[in-house]
């Protein structure tokens, strides 16, 4: 790692043109490792405050606050012959998404690669560089302020080794993964990753992340979703994080009460005298519209379906075997499936992450097999067998 007194092996790029020469450079390039420092805790929006890059021999510090022309930053992300590497994606996608207007692509995960491949479940980015390069990172700067500038350059040297050592671990994953030939396992889930569809926020369902929403039901659960559809569009609008605007348990408190008047508004707990003065008059309309909604169209919860003896007997079955392809696979059984996989399975099948991905080509196509009575259990020397019948 770089100190203070070193020459920083990487460009810091804060004009148009020096992100233009080096995006060219990356012409040839086939692969490209990228991470993101970014801080939330004030806004709805994340405010991206460096964007680091690593390709053949180049390494390049973005400052976005200082460039006012991406464009050949968004070509680059979405260049089809430049495999873009990342370690935990989505979270950059969706960031990089929110900035540019399209998701970069194609993708390759480190951490979704090192989950097939029998490292820790989820593991982080610091324990897999430490796994497969021996290079112990620091942590000295987790907390740090990457709005302020200038940046030391200790801190930039912190940010860049985030994609410094990431191609290393990409090319090691990469080889194993055509070695053990699991790559085919999960490209599905590579490209879902690149759907714009899961970076956008779907105005019907934000009742779900409500906390303490299970209380509610009916006309209740009806006035909570649309408080939770005018609180979202009003974080949008106004770029503030939605408990600035209305916490989640003040939602499910005006739900339950379904104030009818200021009077009413002002008794309801943790309501502040502000947000009634602010937003008391736009709340009232929002409870009064959704009373008046058709029963038929309001939400509801997902039913809970309760496993018979007969399915729960099938259960513990599907878990020995998830055991057994987990050892098998020298993967963690917690990586594979939990239980609530494998309920889901029995009672849904489309609904399972084992009916999906890499975790449907690992396990879930051997456990429809025993489901559907094409293969057995056997035991050999008090191991496990699956057998085709």
């Amino acid at each position: 790692m770089n100190s203070p007194a070193q020459q920083p092996d990487y460009r810091y790029i804060d004009d148009d043109a020096g992100l233009a020469r080096f995006c060219s450079a990356l012409d040839e390039a086939s692969y490209c490792a990228i991470d993101t420092e970014f801080v939330r805790e004030s806004t709805y929006y994340p405010e991206l405050a460096l964007i680091q890059i690593a390709g053949g021999d180049l390494l390049g510090c973005v400052d976005p606050l200082a460039i006012t022309d991406f464009a050949p930053l968004a070509d680059l992300l979405v260049r089809q012959d430049l495999i873009k590497i990342f370690h935990s994606s989505p979270q950059d996608l969706e960031i990089l998404y929110q900035k540019f207007g399209q998701v970069p692509a194609p993708v390759f995960d480190t951490q979704l690669a090192a989950a097939v491949l029998g490292y820790s479940h989820q593991i982080s980015y610091a324990d897999l560089v430490l796994q497969i390069t021996g290079v112990q990172l620091e942590k000295k700067y987790t907390r740090a302020n990457w709005i302020r500038r200038p940046l030391s350059q200790e801190e930039l040297d912190y940010a860049m080794d985030d994609v410094r050592y990431l191609v290393a671990v990409y090319h090691e994953l990469d080889s194993r993964l055509e070695s053990t030939r699991r790559r085919s396992w999960i490209e599905r889930d590579l490209q879902a990753m690149s759907n714009a569809d899961n970076y956008e926020v779907d105005q019907a369902r934000l009742w779900q992340r409500l906390r303490g929403v299970q209380k509610l039901k009916g006309e209740r659960l009806q006035i909570a979703s649309e408080l939770c559809r005018w609180r979202e569009q009003l974080a949008q609008q106004q770029n503030r994080p939605r408990r600035w605007i209305v916490k989640d348990d003040v939602i499910v408190e005006l739900a339950r009460h379904k104030p009818a008047s200021l009077e009413a508004l002002a008794k309801i707990p943790e309501l502040s005298d502000k947000t009634v003065k602010r937003h008391g008059e736009k709340i009232l309309k929002v409870i009064a519209e959704a009373s008046r909604v058709d029963a038929a169209q309001w939400p509801q919860h997902d039913s809970i379906k309760n496993l018979n003896s007969r399915q729960m007997a099938l259960g513990d079955c599907l878990m020995a075997l998830c055991r057994m392809i987990s050892d098998n696979n020298s993967i963690a059984l917690a990586t594979l499936a939990t239980r609530k996989d494998i309920d889901n399975l029995i009672l849904n099948q489309k609904s399972s992450r084992l009916a999906q991905g890499w975790r449907f080509a690992m396990a879930g196509e051997q456990l429809l097999e025993f489901i559907h009575g094409q293969s057995a259990i056997s035991v050999e020397d008090q191991v496990l067998k699956l057998d085709s019948k």
